[in-house]
């Protein structure tokens, strides 16, 4: 059995909860994530991400604030294989679809 490890990051996006979620989901596809599911109610995304070197997902929540939209990360991924000591799979998976949704 897999030893997974998450970790958590906010941001802010100034704008609308509707345009939030479409920049995460046009994010997501750009950063390479698969089976990308979309549950519009709870305002929750949850993606997954499978390279050779990382295998874990993604979890989006996005709430409206009074200025903005708070959108919570949270991703956890398989840390025991080799390159796991390298680099952090979850910093690669966030980096992923942080550097498309800017």
């Amino acid at each position: 059995m897999a030893i997974r490890k998450s970790k958590e990051k906010n941001l802010q996006f100034d704008g609308s909860i509707k345009g939030a979620r479409d920049k995460c989901l046009n994010a997501l596809q750009k950063g390479g994530f698969k089976k990308i599911e979309e549950n519009i109610k709870l305002q929750y995304i949850k993606a997954k991400f499978n390279n050779f070197f990382v295998v874990g997902y993604l979890e989006i929540e996005l709430v409206k604030t009074e200025n903005a939209t708070s959108i919570s990360l949270k991703s956890t991924a398989n840390a025991d294989n080799i390159f796991a000591l390298f680099s952090s799979p979850n910093d690669k998976i966030m980096n992923s679809f942080i550097k498309n949704f800017i």
